[in-house]
């Protein structure tokens, strides 16, 4: 960010609430002249992560199944990538085939596990 792109009010009255002009006016001795080339200089880390009393973290070894489904499991997962209903991920999803009364399986899946459940 630089003063020449942010703090032309002119060019913003328009587009911007005048409370976010009068703030980029008030601060405008924290916008460098120009864009600085290169990343910023390494400083110390100074963050902590606050974790919920109890829980613990998700780290589960991968689901066991057989051959068989893990077969249909990436049939299904495959067609519905095909039809751009799912795309690739790294994320957790725990799956579970369930049988249905004319032999074939449901996929169930849970989207968005809570680290509280594990």
């Amino acid at each position: 960010m630089h003063k020449k792109n942010y703090l032309c009010t002119n060019e913003l009255a328009g587009s911007l609430p005048s409370s976010i002009i009068s703030l980029l006016q008030e601060y405008e001795d924290m916008f460098p002249e120009n864009t600085p080339y290169g990343l910023p200089p390494i400083r110390g880390i100074e963050h902590q992560i606050d974790f919920v009393s109890g829980a613990t973290l998700p780290n589960r070894p991968a689901y066991r199944s057989n051959p068989k489904e893990t077969k249909e499991l990436q049939q299904q997962v495959n067609e519905l990538m095909e039809k751009y209903l799912v795309k690739k991920s790294m994320s957790l999803c725990p799956v579970l085939l369930v049988p249905k009364k004319d032999g074939t399986s449901m996929m169930c899946v849970t989207v968005e596990p809570s680290i509280t459940s594990w």
